[in-house]
């Protein structure tokens, strides 16, 4: 790579180790509220975008109709990459990414019952680097569901005092896989996920059923779901965004999969997760004619976390993988036998409040291995979309990364900036063998 790509892979080296010793996240503070005449005088925006503007209808005592509220989020992306490919060459590449446009409802009615549905309202394909001009577009409108759920409240039905909530759920769910799939878009530390994270998690938004129980410091969650989705556009492939996941709610005509997640918060300064998956599924894809649907690149994974809070404004989040990618594409070229066997790693990411609720430091590390050649995967954003590097499509044996950033919270997690640089390299079995890039992130995020 070049002399000054070299230096900067160091700095960000440096920036992500020098920031893993710090973490935690302290109360938000509210700010004093202005004594003017004015109507507007009293008003605070930040309060005001977190104190639920979207709700039109509030009413516990009404059993027919108890809450009716609107929601939505706009997140926006932009990114440089500096790296070298597997063919020896350097390369470099800017992104732009309307990352998220989601807007939902959420009503109560009937006492015991809640209806959740969120819509994706902007597709962005213009990092994905398709061969095929036409899906490297970016396209607003309604796209897709993002969730579609009704839950039934069976511990206020049925009167059950031995535990704390009993929700069951049915509909289309966005699936977990681990501490940072599980926290929302909106309140992730680093601008992205990890990619073992997204590998466990693949943006799957499968039908299906799922029990949630909260007794004390235990939270367990357990569901049934379909793999089974829609048709796909042959010409595209196997990629996110042209799986069979994109219907409102899907069928079950095909193979299932399941999840157990437990969260047990040990005090108020600790708490631990554990998550086991399993995909039913043993095809690749629908998007080959005879084939069964299929929402995971794995059969089986689990994960165990653990979060702790040990200052005032510093703590860290470490989390585990382990599973096995299963003979899900043997029926495909032989190939893509190295696809197969285990994988695992662990992702460390320490955060400090620099000024407390409005200024965060934050690092990770990602250490991704498997058992086969090309067992584990890059992030699709933005390593591997590349166009002048060749990367495998960030297939590998072996991938690791490293991130420090800042986290600017205007108004909390309700209007916040993200900036971050990542150094990543990947072990694969093309080319030279290795490929590696600096990339500088940014990323905007507002909700309500």
């Amino acid at each position: 790579m070049k002399h000054h790509s070299k230096t900067l892979k160091t700095a960000a080296l440096l920036c992500g180790l020098s920031s893993a010793a710090f973490a935690g996240e302290p109360p938000a503070q509210t700010a004093p509220a202005s004594s003017g005449d004015s109507m507007f005088s009293d008003f605070n925006f930040c309060s005001w975008l977190a104190n639920k503007p979207g709700t039109v209808y509030k009413d516990a005592g009404n059993p027919y109709l108890s809450e009716v509220n609107f929601f939505g989020r706009f997140h926006y992306n932009a990114a440089y990459v500096d790296g070298s490919g597997t063919n020896g060459k350097d390369w470099n590449e800017a992104y732009t990414d309307v990352r998220r446009f989601r807007l939902g409802t959420k009503i109560g009615f009937l006492n015991y019952f809640t209806l959740k549905a969120v819509a994706n309202f902007v597709e962005d394909q213009r990092f994905n680097g398709s061969v095929l001009p036409g899906h490297r577009d970016l396209e607003w409108g309604y796209s897709d569901f993002d969730e579609a759920t009704i839950s039934f409240d069976a511990k206020k039905a049925f009167s059950i005092d031995q535990l704390d909530k009993l929700d069951l759920i049915y509909g289309r769910f966005k699936w977990h896989g681990g501490l940072e799939a599980r926290t929302s878009s909106n309140e992730i530390l680093t601008v992205e996920r990890s990619a073992i994270s997204n590998k466990l998690y693949d943006s799957a938004r499968p039908t299906g059923f799922a029990v949630n129980a909260v007794k004390g410091p235990w939270n367990a969650t357990v569901g049934i779901y379909s793999s089974d989705g829609r048709n796909v556009d042959l010409n595209v492939g196997d990629s996110i965004g042209n799986r069979g996941n994109n219907e409102f709610i899907g069928g079950w005509g095909d193979e299932l999969m399941y999840n157990a997640e437990v969260i047990y918060s040990a005090t108020e300064d600790l708490r631990f997760g554990f998550e086991f998956l399993y995909n039913g599924a043993n095809k690749s894809t629908n998007a080959i004619a005879g084939m069964d649907d299929n929402l995971l690149p794995y059969k089986w994974a689990t994960t165990l976390s653990a979060e702790y809070t040990f200052a005032a404004n510093a703590g860290v989040n470490v989390e585990g993988f382990y599973g096995d990618n299963g003979n899900i594409d043997q029926h495909k070229t032989a190939g893509q036998y190295d696809r197969r066997g285990t994988f695992g790693g662990v992702v460390v990411t320490p955060y400090y409040w620099i000024i407390p609720a409005k200024l965060q430091l934050v690092g990770q590390y990602m250490y991704a291995a498997s058992e086969q050649a090309q067992g584990i995967r890059s992030n699709s954003r933005y390593f591997r979309a590349a166009d002048g590097g060749a990367v495998n499509s960030g297939r590998g044996d072996e991938l690791q990364s490293v991130y420090g950033g800042l986290n600017w919270l205007v108004c909390g997690d309700n209007l916040k900036f993200q900036a971050g640089v990542q150094y990543e390299t990947l072990n694969t079995n093309a080319g030279d063998g290795t490929a590696d890039a600096v990339t500088y992130l940014f990323g905007f995020r507002t909700f309500f």
